[in-house]
Formats: structure tokens, C-alpha cells, sequence
């Protein structure tokens, strides 16, 4: 059964770590092993595809270095069930993988610690990625800097090499329809705030436990600010673009609940971009804007329940009218 107007991909962040650790200022976080480290301490193998680092590779997924970090790409899907299905899979036959080193990984921590002295002042440049944040900049809608939400400086590259966390994302992509591929191209910066205003606060409306919101809250002074996404192209032969919306954390991939739920959220306001109703949906919204940037940055859950509700009032009544 597809279930969904849009076909979805993600490529959630998970940390590979040996245990937790007290930190002072966050609690317990994992202690990170690199995916590079896999190789060098422990005689692990990756295969080089299409530019990624493969550990694990199936039909349906794979597990490719991203830093600090093992990043999933799993095939698209327009069904949730198995959208949510896809993902339980990958993670089981990463912690299968990784049971052969007595380590294991996680996407329940949007942060985790990394050992600067081990795994990069007394390596080689192998593990260069391992201190780099923001090797490809997002993009952000003009209208926060405008309103002075932003800053055009923070899509800079970061030198982390003396900083001491990692930060685990959950991005989840959305094609564009096959009638209108480019669609994106010319509209992100609405599909941005739309974005924010339906997933962005679903994603702060839903009830998580406590240290998983310190923790994303802390994530967003470095990932995650409202708005930030990539335009994507996915293949040639059709031409396949699509939208990278990169502000959640990876901690939603651990509730079905909340990834169905998401991924709802952002079928409707995909289906608000692709009816030319971004304009009159960021009108209605605009005086609201400040506010939903303040909610989505505080993981304020009490307004952001509020505003969600009244976006979905407006998005039922207009595009049951639009049709």
C-alpha cells in the first residue's frame, strides 16, 4: 500500500561507540568510534561506491563513513510502512556487523563525544573528516535573515579539531513528481519554511525523553537550525531532483510513531509547494515566523503543539479547495 503522495529517502547519522560516558555538561552520550578507525584498529573492509565509503551493503541499504559518524542510504519509498521497515532492517544488520568488534551504534543520541587525541592528533589524514563540519554548505531561506532569524555566515565550513562532540543528523529527502521534476529548484526557500512550520514543529511537538532534547537542543548551536535543506539531483535517466530537508536530528528514526508522523507532515507540505500554494500559505503564516524559528531553536513543545495545529487547519481547508 502506498500510503504516501511522495516518495522518501533518509540518511540518518548513527554513532558507533564501545560505551557512555559521563560528560559534565550533557550526562551520558557515546564514546565515538570512527567509521575510519573500523579500518585502521580492528581490520574492517569498505568498498568505494559512487564516492561513499561502504561498510554494509544490501538491496535495500547501505552503511557508508560520514566522518565521525556511519550514515545510512536506504531506497526511496512512498510507503511508510516500508519506509519504517527499511530502516529497523539497516540498523539491525549494522549492530549485527559491529557485534564481530564487541562494539556497537546508535541513533538515540543526537550527540556523542569524540576523542580528539586518539582518533585525530596521533592519526594520519585519513581521519580528516573526522574534524570537518559542513563539508557541503546548506541552504537557508533569505526571509530569516531578513527578519533577522539568521545569519548568512553559519553556512561556513568548520574546522572541529579541537572540539570535542559530534553531532548525529536525520535528514529525510523528498522527490520532486515526475510531472514536474524542477519544481524545487525554484521554490526551496518556501518549501523551506513550510517545511519548518509542519515538520519542524511536529518534531518539537513530540513527547521525547529528556535527555534527548538537552541533547538536541545542544546540537543546535553547530546543526539543525530552522530552514536548512539541499537541493538534490538523484538521477539521470528519468531526471530526478528532490529536497534534502536537514534540520531534524537522527533521535525521531527511533519512534515509528514519530518518523510516520513525519513523514506525513511533510507529504502535506510537499502537496502545499507542488499546488503553488507556498506564497499564500507563508502570507498566512508570516507575522508567525519569528515565533516558529524561537520554538523549533527552545523546543519550546507547548507552542510548538499549538502553531502544528493550526498549520494543519489551514493546509486541510486550503488543499481540499485547491483540488
Amino acid at each position: 500500500m502506498n500510503n504516501l503522495n511522495h516518495i522518501f529517502g533518509t540518511d540518518p547519522e548513527a554513532f558507533i561507540f564501545d560505551k557512555f560516558i559521563k560528560d559534565e555538561k550533557l550526562g551520558l552520550i557515546p564514546n565515538i568510534i570512527p567509521p575510519i578507525a573500523l579500518v585502521h584498529d580492528f581490520g574492517a573492509t569498505y568498498e568505494t561506491i559512487k564516492g561513499k565509503n561502504v561498510l554494509i551493503k544490501t538491496e535495500e541499504f547501505q552503511w557508508s563513513e560520514d566522518g565521525a559518524a556511519i550514515e545510512l542510504q536506504m531506497n526511496p519509498t512512498n510507503d511508510s510502512a516500508t519506509f519504517l521497515s527499511r530502516i529497523a532492517l539497516a540498523k539491525i544488520e549494522l549492530n549485527s556487523f559491529l557485534s564481530q568488534f564487541n562494539l556497537e551504534a546508535t541513533t538515540a543520541f543526537p550527540v556523542g563525544f569524540f576523542n580528539l587525541n586518539k582518533y585525530w592528533k596521533k592519526r594520519n589524514e585519513d581521519f580528516r573528516s573526522c574534524v570537518i563540519f559542513g563539508c557541503d554548505p546548506d541552504e537557508f531561506p533569505y526571509k530569516y535573515i531578513e527578519l533577522g532569524l539568521d545569519d548568512p555566515e553559519n553556512k561556513h565550513t568548520l574546522n572541529v579539531e579541537t572540539h570535542k562532540y559530534r553531532y548525529g543528523g536525520g535528514h529525510i529527502h523528498i522527490q520532486a513528481p515526475t510531472k514536474n521534476p524542477e519544481i524545487y529548484l525554484d521554490n526551496w526557500a518556501k518549501a523551506s519554511i513550510v517545511f519548518d512550520f509542519l515538520a519542524g514543529l511536529g518534531n518539537v511537538s513530540f513527547a521525547k525523553p529528556t535527555q534527548t532534547r538537552k541533547l538536541e537542543k545542544f546540537r543546535l548551536n553547530y546543526y539543525g537550525k530552522p530552514g536548512r535543506i539541499r537541493l538534490q539531483f538523484y538521477k539521470e535517466k528519468p531526471k530526478t531532483y528532490g529536497i534534502e530537508y536537514r534540520a531534524l536530528s537522527n533521535s525521531w528514526t527511533n519512534y515509528p510513531n514519530m518518523t510516520n508522523n513525519l513523514l506525513h507532515l511533510l507529504d502535506i507540505a510537499a502537496t502545499v509547494i507542488e499546488k503553488d500554494m507556498g506564497d499564500k500559505f507563508i502570507t498566512h503564516f508570516e507575522k508567525d515566523i519569528p515565533l516558529m524559528h524561537k520554538t523549533i531553536r527552545t523546543l519550546n513543545k507547548t507552542i510548538a503543539t499549538t502553531l502544528l495545529q493550526r498549520c494543519l487547519t489551514w493546509t486541510k481547508k486550503n488543499i481540499k479547495s485547491n483540488s
